[in-house]
């Protein structure tokens, strides 16, 4: 799912696929353009999710744009559809394995999206639990397990392949037997394996994703490892190559500093932007002094809205003062501050997991 939503943006983010080892179920990338932006992972995923940079209110479910189609139907959350591991089992087997890996290898960002890893998983076994059930999809119980499997195995190599990996696994790249141009809410659903969002919309379109130099408004527009810029998509320049914002981005996770890409700057380093800063061990970048410093997380009904503070737990910053994310079923009202924790978002003036049977 891409991702959901809240937190604090990060002035220059890098757009990242952010894959989190898991599959991502976008739902609403929330922190931003850059790594940052977590929304709801799924080990499908997103990617969601490591990071940032796509449509605010898009579902991830971790769809990739090429790979083998699986149009078998998910079954119902609580059976397996006649065989094999139950919708259930695999859900929560993905949010337990992305909430630990995000634990180990982002702290700073489990914080401030969920607050602790237990509401990591339960947020994110709601949106996958939706995401096996999406009319046309092509996940199944087996086939999560396996997609869970894969990430595993590369997360285990290196937290940067958790927090950046783009593309997925193979395991991963499900596709369903929704058709082009039609509604769709999880990239799954799609033949293609992409749901394309508009901005503010709660239901996207399937498309095809995008080759070198297509279109693209975000970087999951675009096929493989391919990053968004300058508003097409680019193939990125690694460690030392030259860089810049419109013709050449840097791979994901690297940050384009004096003009070369580079990993982003640890606690003390020199920087000029917040980019240059490495947000997913929470740091930003001092003004004043020109240093990358740390975040300070502010829990709710503290004081927020300077410079290197960020809310606990998913929370906004309302007023000058961080305000908690609102729970399922109680009132909402998202131009006041009273968002809804992720995955649900608005519907109503309540707080409900918008599902992907009402884009049919």
């Amino acid at each position: 799912m891409r991702g959901v939503k809240r937190g604090r943006k990060r002035d220059g983010a890098r757009d990242s696929w952010h894959s989190h080892g898991a599959v991502q179920f976008r739902l609403v990338r929330t922190l931003a353009s850059g790594t940052a932006a977590l929304g709801l992972a799924v080990w499908l995923l997103a990617p969601t999710g490591c990071a940032t940079g796509s449509d605010a209110s898009a579902p991830n479910d971790g769809g990739a744009a090429e790979g083998s189609a699986a149009d078998a139907p998910a079954g119902d959350a609580t059976g397996d559809g006649g065989a094999g591991t139950s919708i259930q089992k695999a859900c929560n087997d993905n949010a337990s394995s992305y909430c630990m890996q995000l634990q180990q290898c982002a702290p700073f960002l489990l914080t401030t999206q969920y607050g602790d890893a237990v509401t990591c998983i339960a947020r994110n076994v709601l949106a996958c639990t939706d995401a096996l059930q999406a009319p046309g999809t092509g996940w199944t119980g087996d086939a999560l397990e396996a997609c869970v499997a894969a990430r595993t195995a590369l997360a285990a190599k290196s937290c940067d392949e958790f927090l950046h990996g783009k593309p997925a696994p193979n395991a991963c790249r499900v596709t369903g037997t929704i058709t082009t141009s039609n509604a769709c809410r999880y990239d799954a659903q799609c033949g293609s394996g992409y749901c394309r969002y508009m901005s503010g919309s709660s239901c996207g379109t399937c498309v095809l994703p995008g080759a070198t130099n297509a279109p693209c408004t975000t970087t999951s527009d675009c096929d493989g490892d391919l990053v968004c810029a300058g508003g097409a998509c680019r193939v990125p320049v690694g460690v030392g190559g030259m860089c810049d914002a419109m013709m050449n981005p840097c791979q994901q996770g690297l940050a384009c500093i004096a003009g070369y890409c580079a990993q982003p700057m640890d606690v003390g380093g020199t920087c000029s932007s917040s980019g240059d800063c490495d947000y997913d061990k929470g740091l930003y970048c001092d003004t004043t002094s020109k240093t990358c410093k740390t975040y300070i997380v502010a829990m709710n009904g503290q004081m927020c809205g300077s410079a290197g503070t960020a809310c606990f737990g998913g929370g906004s910053c309302q007023t000058m003062v961080c305000v908690a994310p609102v729970q399922d079923g109680s009132p909402c009202d998202p131009t006041q501050g009273a968002d809804c924790m992720p995955p649900s978002t608005c519907e109503m003036g309540l707080c409900q997991l918008y599902k992907a049977s009402m884009c049919m």
